[in-house]
């Protein structure tokens, strides 16, 4: 959010899934779901277009918004040779917000 052209051209952190995935959840394409795990969960719209769409079964939350705080509902858990956290990957429930 500090880099004003990447700002203006992604100005929120979106819920990228694939089409059938969001159709089979009755969730429409810049429509609001929620992201929910165990640790957590965040509202974000859906996004079913373009080059960053999942395969079938995976979403992808940037981190990059502070409204959309993804890493409350990802895994705190840490690799303990390199000790770098390892917030990349859950499973969550998606639903219409």
């Amino acid at each position: 959010m500090r880099v004003p052209e990447l700002y203006r051209s992604v100005p929120e952190a979106l819920c990228y899934m694939h089409p059938q995935d969001a159709k089979d959840k009755d969730l429409k394409q810049g429509g609001l779901c929620w992201v929910e795990s165990r640790r957590g969960k965040v509202k974000a719209r859906v996004e079913t277009r373009g080059r960053n769409r999942p395969s079938r079964g995976l979403v992808f939350v940037p981190w990059f918004d502070e409204k959309v705080f993804i890493n409350k509902v990802c895994l705190d858990a840490t690799c303990p040779q390199s000790k770098q956290t390892d917030y990349k990957k859950c499973a969550v429930k998606i639903y219409k917000a």
